[in-house]
C-alpha cells in the first residue's frame, strides 16, 4: 500500500529540517574543537568576521550577525579587546557609541581561524558535486526565504497583540 503524497513530502520535510540540524550541530562542534586550540570563541570568531565585512557597524547589529543576545555579546566584546583582538574607540557620528576595529593580531587570528573553516568545510563536502551544492543552495535559499516570511508574520501578530492590550489596559481572548 502507498503513503499519500502530502505524508510523503511531509517525511521528506522532516528529514531535512533533522539533516540540517545534525550538519548544524556537528559543523558547530568541529569547529568549537579547532577554535579551542587557537583560544577563541565562534562567538568570537563570527565577531571579527562581521567587523573585518562591516567595520561601522553598531554593537547591536554586530550582536545580531553573531546570533546571540546583546548582553552576550557585550562580553565577547569584553573579552576580545582584554586579548587584543579589537580596539575600542568613540564612534565619530556619536561619541557616546563605541566603535570596535580589528587590530593586527585579530586579523591574524582571523586569517588563521579562516583557514581552518575552509579545511573543514572542504572535508565535509568533499564527495558532493559543485551542481549539487548549487542545487543545494538554491533549495535553502527557498527555505530562509519562507521562514523569514513567517518570522516577519509572527512578530507583526505579537505586535498586533501587544498594541490591543495597551490600547484596552487587558488582553483579549477572541
Amino acid at each position: 500500500m502507498r503513503k499519500p503524497k502530502e505524508k510523503i513530502r511531509a517525511a521528506e520535510r522532516r528529514e531535512s529540517s533533522i539533516g540540517m540540524k545534525r550538519l548544524l550541530i556537528g559543523y558547530r562542534t568541529l569547529m568549537e574543537e579547532a577554535l579551542e586550540g587557537e583560544g577563541v570563541t565562534l562567538a568570537q570568531l563570527r565577531m571579527l568576521k562581521t567587523l573585518e565585512e562591516q567595520p561601522d557597524i553598531s554593537a547591536a547589529e554586530v550582536a545580531r550577525s553573531c546570533y546571540i543576545s546583546p548582553q552576550s555579546m557585550q562580553a565577547v566584546v569584553t573579552r576580545a579587546e582584554r586579548e587584543g583582538l579589537i580596539t575600542r574607540s568613540a564612534a565619530a557620528k556619536n561619541r557616546r557609541v563605541l566603535q570596535a576595529t580589528l587590530t593586527a593580531k585579530g586579523r591574524v587570528v582571523l586569517e588563521r581561524c579562516s583557514v581552518l573553516a575552509a579545511r573543514m568545510e572542504q572535508d565535509i563536502w568533499r564527495d558532493v558535486k559543485r551542481s549539487e551544492l548549487q542545487q543545494f543552495n538554491a533549495t535553502l535559499a527557498k527555505g530562509l526565504m519562507r521562514l523569514e516570511e513567517c518570522l516577519h508574520e509572527r512578530q507583526s501578530l505579537r505586535s498586533s497583540a501587544a498594541r490591543r492590550v495597551s490600547e484596552t489596559g487587558r488582553g483579549s481572548l477572541v
